[in-house]
């Protein structure tokens, strides 16, 4: 029989020293665009702008006319869509980002296929094929859309799949943005429909009385800066938080077990099984653990649950973009074992400025980094109890790309 394993990715960082911040005073924002894609005029009634690989899109204005659809053609990863710009975004016509069958938007996940589960975050349950109702997806993730994430997909039922999710954007101008038209990032409707996604505008001044169609929107201008008065979502109206496009921060995964690669759709769900391994496999059995942007006296290692083997070397250095590979001999050939890869450091390597004090003191981040998924962090203090991100220095946020 085969040694049935799921493979899940686990990063911690350990945070030994502590910071105070003192906040920036108040100032213009800027988008960060270069300007390097020029100005985006929409003509005719649709057009159709290839994403980059980075999803990043640098314009000096962009103005959508009534009567014309944007929409955009994903990228290999299927990134969600950052558009930047210098002056001015209007929007009188439509942004679409919508999922369709079962395909997702930009930023979403894919319908499941019939008779499978939704894939995302939030991916909808099948259901038998009679007249029970498969589960429609759900958008799931952090909801100061930093970074931002899509819906995620419909479960599939019987001969039908289902609904991919609504795509997600994020428009920052250093000038203003003018919404009378509609952005919309409806999920694919099918039997198992996909979630909306997810809208986030930045700028200095914001005008919305047009349509925001997605699961969650954000619009963030200098207090006072912001006019609302459209339909669809109700949105989040808050202050700028300058992280539009996140930094690269440090991550760990797992490339390959016993010579198989970690399939691309690894961590998906943990109700499934990612590698299948031959019996006849011998021990010791090699893991390659990546890391990348990972600071000069990183530490990796190996945990597991469901199962108790030893590794060998317990602990292996890494830093920047580089592997290692552990040896790990014990492992239960006829159960799955969740395997998790660990790197564990000091901040104080990314910054050696960094400080702080006080009850909300974090001694600890944990960075939950599963392929295909968005990345999750938890904040702990010295007894292990959770930080809010909202209480977590802006500083150290922006350093993990948050």
């Amino acid at each position: 029989m085969a040694i049935r394993w799921t493979v899940k990715h686990w990063t911690s960082f350990l945070v030994a020293a502590a910071w105070a911040i003192t906040p920036a005073s108040a100032q213009t924002f800027s988008s960060g665009s270069t300007g390097a894609d020029g100005a985006l005029n929409c003509s005719g009634s649709s057009a159709a702008v290839q994403l980059p690989a980075s999803g990043v899109l640098n314009y000096t204005t962009v103005n959508i006319p009534s009567g014309c659809t944007l929409s955009f053609l994903p990228n290999v990863t299927n990134t969600p869509v950052t558009m930047l710009a210098t002056g001015a975004v209007t929007v009188v016509g439509t942004i679409s980002l919508d999922g369709g069958v079962p395909a997702p938007g930009p930023g979403g996940f894919y319908g499941g296929a019939p008779g499978q589960n939704g894939v995302g975050p939030g991916g909808g349950a099948t259901a038998a094929c009679t007249y029970a109702n498969p589960g429609g997806g759900t958008w799931v993730g952090p909801l100061d859309l930093v970074p931002i994430i899509g819906g995620s997909g419909g479960a599939g039922y019987c001969m039908y799949s289902g609904g991919g999710g609504g795509g997600a954007i994020v428009i920052a101008s250093s000038g203003s943005i003018s919404v009378t038209g509609v952005i919309s990032a409806n999920g694919g409707s099918s039997q198992g429909s996909g979630s909306p996604g997810a809208i986030r505008l930045v700028s200095n001044s914001i005008n919305v009385s047009g349509g925001l169609n997605a699961a969650v929107a954000r619009l963030e201008a200098p207090s006072g800066n912001v006019a609302y008065t459209g339909s669809g979502v109700v949105p989040v109206v808050a202050t700028i938080n300058p992280v539009v496009v996140p930094v690269n921060p440090p991550t760990i995964s797992i490339s390959s077990i016993g010579g198989y690669a970690a399939p691309s759709a690894t961590g998906a769900t943990w109700k499934t099984v990612d590698l299948l391994l031959p019996t006849q496999l011998p021990d010791p059995i090699a893991v390659v653990v990546q890391g990348n942007n990972l600071p000069a006296g990183a530490q990796a290692s190996l945990s597991f649950s469901g199962s108790f083997p030893n590794a060998s070397p317990s602990t292996a250095a890494l830093s920047g973009s580089s592997s290692t590979t552990f040896y790990v001999s014990g492992l239960n050939r006829t159960a799955v074992t969740v395997i998790f890869a660990v790197a564990t450091f000091n901040p104080a390597l990314l910054a050696s400025n960094l400080k702080q004090s006080g009850p909300d003191a974090v001694a600890k981040v944990e960075l939950a980094a599963a392929l295909g998924q968005p990345t999750k962090y938890r904040f702990l203090r010295s007894d292990g109890s959770e930080v809010s991100p909202a209480r977590v220095a802006a500083e150290l946020r922006h350093i993990l790309g948050m």
